[in-house]
């Protein structure tokens, strides 16, 4: 199993219990609540998810919800675990090498690291097409940290701009770095934390899909409740699509699913000063859904 760890925030405009301002990009200002997810990176099935006031950091209590998370999780082996750079710490990575999990990180590009990698003159180049991409690999102990850790560097610039070629300068360049604990190449670790971009659609999927952006009451432990709900719905939503959906059909959101099974096309008609509603009386894809209700079926 990969384990993909994020956070998200929900703007709110009352008084519920826990709502604080905090960092809120869309709506500055705002108050918002703050919720921690865990989703399978494979499966796309959110494994955990806890409700938090609306001014805590990303990673505040991040360790104690991995903790949570593995021992739901019981006898299944995590494998991998990737992370943005609002998590990290000492005790964090701690966790991850204790339990023998490889994970990837990104990092704050800082000016002690900055200033490190400058010393470096020697780049593995690993693509050199329109974009040109070189890593390399350093050990490097930040000042929070009792130990040195193995860091990816990699940067990539833009070698052509439309069709024409252009030098590279110094200034050109943009630089990411990933902490791990894996030795893979780097252009491997920054390709298959790339790979974590997906759990951004995830998130999307439960806010506008299933609505855990819209916080239904003033008590926080019924929010939490009801957030957790939401996500079950996904989450069957998600094993739905697995077990009964065609492949066609399995990368639908629910918005595109209610489109094309659930909701009927019709037209309002007014005749001999009567309003009358009609509907189709079949629709394009009711072969397939017969198909999806047999499969549903077999599963009982």
């Amino acid at each position: 199993m990969i384990l993909d760890l994020d956070s998200t925030v929900e703007t709110v405009y009352g008084n519920q219990e826990g709502a604080a301002v905090g960092a809120n990009s869309h709506k500055p200002g705002r108050k918002s609540l703050h919720p921690l997810l865990a989703f399978e990176g494979q499966s796309r099935l959110c494994l955990n998810a806890v409700l938090r006031a609306g001014n805590v950091h990303s990673s505040r209590d991040a360790g104690n919800f991995v903790q949570e998370t593995l021992d739901l999780l019981g006898e299944r082996i995590v494998k991998y675990a990737r992370f943005d750079k609002g998590f990290g710490g000492e005790e964090f990575y701690s966790l991850w090498e204790l339990r023998k999990i490889g994970y990837v990180g990104k990092m704050k590009w800082t000016k002690r690291l900055q200033a490190e990698v400058k010393q470096c003159r020697y780049w593995k180049r690993f693509v050199d097409e329109e974009w040109i991409i070189e890593g390399i690999t350093l050990i490097y102990q930040a000042t929070s940290w009792d130990k040195p850790r193995r860091i990816i560097i990699i940067r990539k610039a833009q070698q052509f701009y439309g069709d024409q070629t252009q030098m590279i300068l110094e200034s050109d360049w943009q630089f990411e770095a990933i902490v791990t604990n894996l030795d893979w190449e780097p252009i491997d670790i920054w390709r298959f934390y790339n790979q974590r971009c997906c759990m951004e659609n995830h998130i999307k999927e439960v806010k506008y899909g299933f609505a855990i952006d819209r916080i239904v009451t003033d008590d926080f432990t019924a929010n939490e409740i009801d957030m957790h709900t939401k996500l079950l719905a996904y989450n069957l939503y998600e094993r739905f699509k697995k077990d009964c959906c065609e492949p066609i059909q399995q990368g639908y959101t629910i918005a595109r699913f209610r489109l094309e099974f659930f909701q009927c096309a019709g037209v309002m008609v007014q005749h001999s000063r009567r309003i009358v509603l009609k509907l189709a009386n079949d629709f394009f894809n009711r072969h397939s859904w017969q198909r999806i209700a047999n499969k549903v079926v077999l599963l009982e």
